[in-house]
């Protein structure tokens, strides 16, 4: 029974934990930049928000598609471990998509 709540509790400390981390390391940073001078407008970049969206945006769609194609051949074949495909296509079509996603922006950089 305690090992019932001991992995729960520890999950959500660590995530907890890797939060105030990475909150307290930009806060940091930020006092850092201010300190030498450094604008403000560099922390809020308009392109970098719309870089994250796209990248977020094709990573879910790239795993979506990933799971219809592992649904459309689990369903063709008659394989008896045939729920392997879902990861194995929701891998494959995230990554194509991180991989599509990084040829548009290497595109827009370059323009």
């Amino acid at each position: 029974m305690n090992g019932d709540i001991i992995v729960p509790i520890t999950f959500i400390a660590a995530v907890f934990g890797i939060i105030y981390l990475y909150l307290k390391s930009r806060h940091l940073e930020r006092l850092h930049m201010i300190e030498k001078g450094v604008s403000s407008n560099s922390l809020y970049s308009k392109t970098k928000t719309l870089a994250v969206t796209l990248k977020i945006g094709m990573l879910c769609v790239g795993i979506g598609v990933g799971i219809l194609m592992g649904y459309l051949l689990n369903s063709i074949t008659s394989v008896q471990e045939g729920d392997v495909f879902y990861s194995i296509f929701s891998f494959l079509f995230g990554g194509l998509a991180l991989i599509l996603n990084y040829k548009i922006e290497k595109n827009r950089i370059d323009r």
